[in-house]
């Protein structure tokens, strides 16, 4: 094909979009949804170079087609773009429908920040579309900087693996969402638009947390480590993985125990430019490999203990771990798991043992295990158990903003979760 510009300009005289893509199909499909902003000009992505000269100095925005059959060779155009005229502002163009996330993943991890999802509606995408013009227009570069750190942290210790912290984590942060969802204006004026909770699972066994959403992600943990400069409100929506009841999951793939958690202290910081709340698991990791700067930097350390007396071994030598690194001190609050009134030391006696206050207890429910043996959590099979209605303080402490749920709040939540599509992403 012909690199001929198609020389019509936008209505917007501010807005110059240049398409590279296979044929000219797609330029026609983003004008025709984007009228405001007049012809998209199209060049065949087979010849870049010969067209990249005259594309310097004119304040343009780049297009580029990462829909799912383009991804691959886009990715490797874009390595050639930003060789060659590293200026030019990219925005990737792609679909964040469940079948086509691979275009988007790909996009991210070639070092594109922009996305226009044509699965959004047209005033998004024309945002996204300005923004871009305007930093090309300051002749600046495409990454925002990250506003200050404001999500409330909380993370969750197990004292040692099969504590129950990841079956807490899961149940907790699907509450959490939920309450989010139906009251949308908690995280307040100043958050963001996609502003809610983030379920961070850092916890070994690795994995646990999406098999018990029933969730699949593309987008890991370690992927958010290397594209940290671009963790914003749209890369949170559009690359990570999600449960219906509203509530954001990032986390390592299943196989990388025994792997040493990198210090994520920039991660952290977008991340929490990014959600209203952080609900971090970090159960099972071992002593030596907690990360200090996220010990240091939450706003709350749950220690997840049983009666058993092999726990309390464990407990000691996590409070003595924490009293080295600085981390023991009035944020640390103690939740015992798996209460039976026959089994050892009462919670109170345990909390006064090691002088911590002591923010719940969670009965043994064998219908946990039940639950999940069939995919599913327990909050949505039986809403009104006892372990289920012995969270509602640890919803309280996650976000004091939410508001307390009303009469009906259970039946409220077991409709909208029965009503949701619990299948793999």
């Amino acid at each position: 094909m012909s690199a001929t510009l198609q020389l019509v300009q936008p209505r917007d005289a501010s807005m110059k979009l240049v398409l590279f893509a296979p044929d000219r199909e797609l330029a026609t499909l983003l004008s025709a949804l984007l009228p405001s902003l007049g012809t998209v000009q199209w060049l065949d992505s087979a010849a870049p170079a010969s067209a990249l000269e005259p594309l310097r100095d004119t304040g343009c925005v780049v297009l580029l087609d990462y829909r799912h059959e383009n991804a691959a060779f886009s990715a490797a155009l874009t390595r050639q773009l930003q060789a060659q005229a590293p200026e030019l502002p990219l925005v990737a163009i792609g679909s964040t429908h469940a079948d086509h996330m691979d275009g988007v993943v790909a996009a991210l991890r070639a070092g594109l920040r922009d996305l226009l999802d044509l699965d959004s509606a047209p005033q998004d995408m024309e945002a996204v579309l300005r923004r871009a013009a305007a930093l090309a227009a300051q002749g600046r570069s495409s990454v925002a900087v990250a506003p200050p750190a404001r999500a409330r942290m909380v993370l969750l210790l197990g004292v040692r693996p099969g504590v129950g912290s990841s079956t807490l984590a899961a149940h907790l942060g699907v509450l959490a969402g939920q309450a989010a969802l139906s009251n949308p204006s908690a995280a307040g004026d100043a958050a963001p638009a996609d502003a809610g909770t983030l379920l961070l699972d850092l916890g070994q066994p690795t994995g646990d947390l999406s098999l018990y959403l029933n969730v699949d992600p593309s987008f890991h943990f370690d992927d958010a480590l290397r594209n940290a400069a671009r963790i914003d409100a749209t890369l949170a929506r559009t690359a990570m993985a999600h449960h219906p009841a509203g509530v954001t999951l990032l986390g390592q793939p299943p196989g990388m125990e025994g792997t040493a958690l990198p210090d994520p202290g920039m991660l952290m910081q977008r991340l929490r430019s990014v959600f209203h709340t952080v609900l971090c698991d970090l159960g099972g990791v071992p002593l030596r490999q907690l990360p200090v700067s996220v010990l240091n930097s939450a706003d709350e350390l749950w220690l997840i203990a049983d009666q058993s007396i092999g726990t309390l071994v464990s407990l000691d030598q996590m409070l003595r771990h924490l009293a080295q690194v600085g981390a023991r001190d009035a944020r640390l609050q103690l939740i015992i798991n798996r209460h039976d009134d026959a089994s050892g030391l009462s919670p109170a006696q345990i909390a006064a043992r090691f002088e911590l206050p002591l923010l719940a207890v969670l009965p043994d429910r064998p219908t946990l295990r039940s639950s999940a043996s069939h995919g599913r959590l327990l909050l949505q099979d039986a809403p009104r158990d006892p372990y289920v209605r012995a969270l509602a303080p640890l919803l309280s402490h996650l976000d004091p903003t939410a508001p307390a749920p009303a009469r009906g709040w259970r039946e409220h939540l077991a409709l909208r979760l029965s009503g949701s599509p619990w299948k793999t992403k």
